[in-house]
């Protein structure tokens, strides 16, 4: 076919077949016939065509259709940068025969893109400002409580107590002044935090762990003083001061902490609430990785002090991220200008935690965990050069490989927990942590005990990641501080009978122990590992009964009662 018939003829005998571009007649619209009028047509105006702009004259002088057979032509590049040039400022020549550079305005833009696309991403995971100044400050605050903490234990072992017999007793004692705080004043404090600003709770508590510390530093590294002048303490004498700034500082904390959970309630969104709380939770995995190594380098290849200045530095740059975040009104526990009363309000709290069906679930799932945790601090040693038959150096070993599982187990957590439901994982997380454990007490091999510790740290870590999220979802912003005052003590105070029980078992009624049951073999650490398993397995039944297997559309806060 040379060429296309005319829209005004028709064909004399019609053709069974037509061509192909007249099947779809709609798909090029006919010219309506005529001269199309242009700058130089005779039938437009002077005027008009003064008026005209050079591109629309162009437009209107260019043909409707190209016709057929005719080359497709297009302007050469040094054409289209000159035209651009000359249609840019109006009267603007382009240079001859070079290509013009990207306009300023287009590589702003190219940078403009891309700070949004990086704050998109980092409003779907740090969801927004608040919440990002928050995890940030709160992850560096974290980290320098858990290399403090190590600091303390291998300064005490290797400088302060080295070669002592009363060096056992005197790194028990920092665990005690850890403790007993969180056991005492943690339910006390909740009562406190429902009834005062949560934003303003965390500036007051961050800002006093921040003077604790740095006060710390002189009388046990010696810094002089400009009136006092450096005096090194007493062995004895330091570690009162350790003791009562520990406790002081863990005191203050059991104020933060719940301030801190009622504060993500009012900066996040609630449909990245749980997000929100999960990413908190997974602050502690970071911290145990992070910290302990940070502590060794710092206590063995610089000095003690640097770990405290570490310490005090991340408190301090909590206090600074605090301050930045603007918080709206938090919810009170009191109306105001009413008057409280304690040990109503304390009764209260209680109260609400046992008559909450997942409240009620989740301090049974806290209890049985950390009881775990107990007996394995314990005789995680004995379990190692006794059971194993390794060296007592590969401690150090079971306890990073624990740390590397808790990380995993927190984003876990974290990318799936919505998928599967919060509910559905925290049973299925404490019945496979109680088989890890049971697993475990019962092998003779280290790299095979690795494993499954790995995988404890994984179930373990996955069941406190999900609990957070799921109490403070259940739980009215008005109780948040004290329900985290009830759950969180007795979690720590379970963890301390386990110790204690675990250690006084061993020592008495399971000394010498060894029994066979179909064939396994069962000595008093394995005896005690099995225990607590089967009790994580029960507790995971427990928490299958009472909570259901909850798709990850359903909320927890349809269960209340």
């Amino acid at each position: 076919m040379s060429h296309l018939p005319k829209s005004s003829e028709t064909p004399s005998t019609p053709s069974t077949k037509q061509p192909r571009l007249l099947r779809r007649p709609d798909r090029f619209p006919t010219p309506t016939p005529g001269p199309t009028p242009t700058a130089h047509s005779p039938t437009l105006r002077e005027d008009d065509a003064a008026a005209m702009s050079p591109s629309v004259a162009r437009r209107g002088a260019r043909p409707p259709f190209r016709p057929v057979g005719t080359p497709i032509r297009a302007p050469s590049g040094r054409q289209t940068v000159q035209s651009r040039a000359g249609s840019v400022g109006g009267a603007g020549k382009a240079s001859s025969g070079r290509l013009a550079t990207p306009p300023p305005h287009g590589i702003a833009a190219l940078e403009q893109a891309a700070r949004q696309r990086l704050l998109h991403l980092a409003q779907t995971v740090f969801i927004n400002r608040e919440f990002a100044l928050l995890w940030w400050g709160q992850t560096i605050s974290s980290v320098g409580d858990y290399a403090w903490d190590t600091a303390l234990v291998l300064w005490i072992a290797n400088t302060l107590a080295l070669n002592q017999s009363w060096a056992p007793a005197a790194i028990a004692g920092v665990i005690l002044a850890a403790a007993l705080p969180q056991i005492i004043v943690g339910p006390l404090a909740g009562v406190f935090v429902d009834r005062w600003d949560k934003r303003r709770t965390m500036v007051i508590a961050t800002a006093l762990q921040a003077l604790l510390a740095i006060l710390l530093i002189p009388p046990v590294v010696g810094v002089p003083l400009p009136l006092v002048g450096s005096a090194h303490l007493p062995t004895f004498w330091a570690l009162g001061v350790i003791y009562a700034d520990v406790a002081l500082i863990t005191i203050c904390a059991q104020f933060s902490l719940p301030a801190q959970l009622a504060l993500i309630k009012d900066i996040a969104p609630d449909d990245k609430e749980d997000q929100a709380q999960e990413m908190t939770q997974a602050i502690q995995g970071l911290a145990v990785v992070i910290g302990p190594p940070v502590a060794a380098a710092l206590v063995f290849g610089a000095s003690i002090g640097w770990a405290m200045l570490l310490n005090a530095l991340s408190f301090v740059v909590a206090f600074a991220a605090l301050i930045a975040i603007h918080a709206p009104r938090a919810t009170r526990s009191l109306k105001p200008g009413e008057s409280g009363h304690f040990t109503r309000e304390f009764l209260d709290g209680v109260g609400y935690v046992l008559g909450h069906t997942v409240l009620r679930t989740i301090l049974v799932a806290e209890v049985l965990t950390w009881l775990g945790f107990g007996a394995l601090q314990t005789l995680g040693y004995f379990f190692i050069t006794e059971n194993l038959h390794a060296s007592p150096s590969m401690y150090g070993y079971f306890g990073a490989d624990f740390g590397v599982g808790a990380i995993l187990g927190g984003l876990l957590v974290t990318f799936v927990g919505q998928r599967v439901g919060l509910e559905r994982m925290l049973w299925i997380a404490l019945v496979t942590s109680g088989i890890f454990v049971i697993v475990m007490s019962h092998l003779t091999s280290f790299p095979l005990a690795l494993v499954a510790a790995f995988c404890f740290g994984v179930t373990a870590t996955t069941i406190i990641v999900t609990a957070g999220p799921l109490a403070i979802d259940a739980t009215e912003r008005q109780f948040v501080g004290r329900v985290m005052a009830v759950i969180n003590p007795v979690g720590r105070l379970a963890a301390f009978i386990s110790v204690v029980l675990a250690g006084a078992l061993v020592s008495t009624v399971l000394a010498g122990f060894h029994a066979s049951i179909l064939g396994i073999h069962f000595g008093a650490v394995d005896t005690i590992f099995t225990g607590t398993g089967l009790l994580a397995v029960a507790g995971g039944i427990y928490a299958r009964m009472t909570l259901g297997d909850t798709s990850p559309t359903q909320d927890v806060r349809s269960k209340r009662r």
